[in-house]
């Protein structure tokens, strides 16, 4: 497959996996993690946390689609870019979020990082359609699919939970809490790939350089004479 010899399309598979598993880790534990840590049910923190998710993971898929677009137009490598500062602002937002001393306080702060997790989505799969010709985008789709749910569905939850489990002895209810806050770490992990992809992305673009063409405008005509 072409795509396997294009530096960009694995770097941003690995970002993009990278910050799934904590996306995918940290929707699963945080009802737990308000439970735990502010004494509410699970059916309370499952509508709060739920209404977060649905209000801020549509706004930041949105919002990423539409500034990776624009930025885009005029920079190749904006693809990558526009999730890559979207991950380094997560990392430090969350582990606010989770050091809040109150359940309000760490829904509002969580909200923002919740919607930056998720800003990759349009930009990255838009990125995937361009470093293949038309007829490989299937496979090339398929590759990053599989990798990335493998990674974040089969690994975050579970890494997650293991680490909680560990640190349990030493930190008793709060295990969760720490777990979560180092989990966040894979933001950075995720920056730091993405920005890496951004160095490869306008060479291994399919059909077109760095920057779009932009048509200039054809001067007027004069009037045949009658």
């Amino acid at each position: 497959m072409l795509a396997l010899r294009k530096p960009s399309f694995w770097l941003m598979i690995l970002g993009a996996s990278a910050s799934s598993m904590m996306g995918y880790g940290v929707f699963f534990w945080l009802p737990s993690f308000f439970a735990r840590s502010f004494q509410l049910s699970l059916t309370e923190t499952g509508w709060l946390f739920g209404g977060v998710l649905f209000v801020a993971g549509s706004l930041g898929i949105f919002l990423g689609g539409v500034m990776g677009d624009w930025m885009g137009k005029r920079k190749r490598s904006a693809f990558a870019t526009v999730p890559a500062v979207a991950f380094l602002l997560c990392a430090p937002l969350y582990w606010a979020g989770v050091m809040s001393p109150s359940a309000t306080m760490a829904v509002a702060l969580l909200f923002i990082p919740t919607a930056l997790g998720l800003a990759w989505l349009g930009p990255v799969l838009s990125a995937f359609q361009h470093l293949v010709p038309p007829h490989m985008r299937t496979s090339a789709s398929s590759v990053f699919l599989l990798i990335n749910n493998l990674l974040g569905i089969g690994g975050g939850v579970y890494v997650l939970g293991r680490l909680s489990t560990a640190l349990q002895p030493t930190f008793g209810d709060g295990s969760l809490r720490i777990s979560i806050l180092i989990g966040a770490s894979l933001y950075l992990v995720a920056a730091f790939f993405m920005f890496w992809a951004a160095r490869y992305l306008a060479r291994d673009w399919e059909g077109e350089g760095e920057t779009v063409p932009v048509p200039e405008a054809e001067p007027p005509t004069e009037a045949e004479p009658s």
